[in-house]
């Protein structure tokens, strides 16, 4: 391995794929391919992340050098922007520069070597091809990755469930007690395509999309792995195997609704901000206690009665074909709360309660017939219901 490269665009991909993959223990491995160096890093035995940059290769050879990722960052810092010579020589890859030779040792990991050679053989598989814009996909990440769950039973539920349709893209997460629902109708593929990626990996995804605004992702789906090619990175992550469970059965009927109000979304975000900032306790819930046509909008804990206030909504009843309801009250944890209210853009949301089904629904709310081509909807378990 011989070649010549700028030192400070070569630091450039180094740092950038350092602070994307965000682990210090990770190993940069270096081979040419034409005139480019690829550089590749593992996260960990399956999301793996890859950089090329342009070379003068005075010598050609197949050999791949994995070296420390930080310990590379720190010399590469330490010149200005000149020349290197770049020569591996047995178990050392020399820097050359105008200050001196400096040693850099090579590591040898057989498993980054495997997982090297399987990803490798992945690429080349078969796939279905389809481009996806960059904003729309951050978009997509920031509507639905607060729902997924750390910690889940069912591995199925550790991630995004992505389904594209040539109707309409649904991009759905749940952690059991929250559930989003984002409904794309614009985006539409010739088949049908659907698959879960976990959270770690849509994660990684999120930190790359921030130094690639503005562009078209080249996404490879190939059942069991899937490859997104960015302007300057090519991330290639594992699939969640399983089915992912029937999302539209837990979303209540619109027959069973109880109650339903409109409020300012950053009015009622700030309020439980607020609110939760004078809790004693870690884990608070807010009360929505609808009863004799007042709706009234509170902590749980008692000791806190002087906060409770009752914030000026619109509001419209639902009243069932029997009995008119007068008396609900509901309980959501707060957190889950702001975390969602955080996830909408929209001035004002619509809040649906189903009494019965302890679950709250939030929307967007929309004047008028104004039909938008997407949509989202976000479920919130009841912990408490009188």
């Amino acid at each position: 391995m011989y070649f010549f490269v700028s030192s400070y665009p070569l630091l450039q991909k180094l740092d950038a794929l350092y602070k994307i993959m965000n682990s210090s223990n990770s190993y940069f491995t270096f081979f040419i391919i034409e005139d480019q160096l690829k550089i590749m890093v593992a996260y960990d035995s399956e999301n793996i992340i890859n950089t090329y940059i342009k070379i003068y290769v005075k010598k050609y050879t197949k050999e791949k050098v994995t070296i420390s990722t930080k310990f590379m960052i720190d010399i590469l810092t330490t010149f200005q922007n000149e020349t290197l010579f770049i020569k591996k020589k047995n178990n050392v890859l020399n820097i050359y520069s105008k200050q001196g030779t400096y040693e850099v040792p090579i590591l040898f990991h057989k498993n980054l070597i495997n997982i090297f050679s399987k990803h490798i053989s992945i690429w080349n598989s078969y796939s279905i091809k389809f481009t996806l814009f960059s904003n729309i996909l951050l978009k997509i990440l920031n509507r639905t990755l607060f729902a997924v769950g750390d910690k889940q039973f069912k591995p199925i539920l550790n991630g995004v469930f992505f389904k594209f349709s040539p109707y309409e893209a649904n991009f759905v997460a749940t952690d059991s007690f929250r559930l989003v629902k984002y409904t794309i109708k614009s985006l539409k593929l010739t088949q049908y395509i659907e698959f879960t990626i976990s959270k770690k990996s849509l994660n990684i995804i999120k930190r790359i999309l921030k130094n690639e605004k503005k562009s078209n992702i080249i996404i490879e789906y190939k059942k069991i792995n899937i490859i997104f090619h960015f302007k300057n990175h090519i991330f290639s992550c594992p699939l969640i195997n399983g089915k992912y469970p029937d999302y539209n059965s837990m979303i209540p009927n619109n027959n069973n609704l109880d109650f339903s109000f409109i409020i300012n979304r950053l009015l009622l975000l700030n309020y439980i901000r607020r609110i939760s900032l004078f809790s004693k306790k870690k884990r608070n819930f807010i009360h929505f206690h609808y009863y004799k046509n007042k709706l009234k909008i509170y902590e749980q804990n008692p000791i806190h009665h002087n906060h409770n206030y009752n914030l000026k909504i619109k509001y419209k009843p639902i009243y069932d074909d029997k009995k008119k309801i007068e008396n609900i009250k509901m309980g959501f944890n707060s957190q889950f709360l702001i975390e969602i209210l955080s996830s909408i853009n929209d001035n004002l949301i619509y809040f649906e309660l189903y009494h019965s089904n302890k679950i709250g629904i939030l929307r967007p709310f929309y004047k008028g017939n104004n039909k938008k081509k997407e949509s989202i909807l976000i479920l919130i378990m009841s912990t408490i219901t009188i």
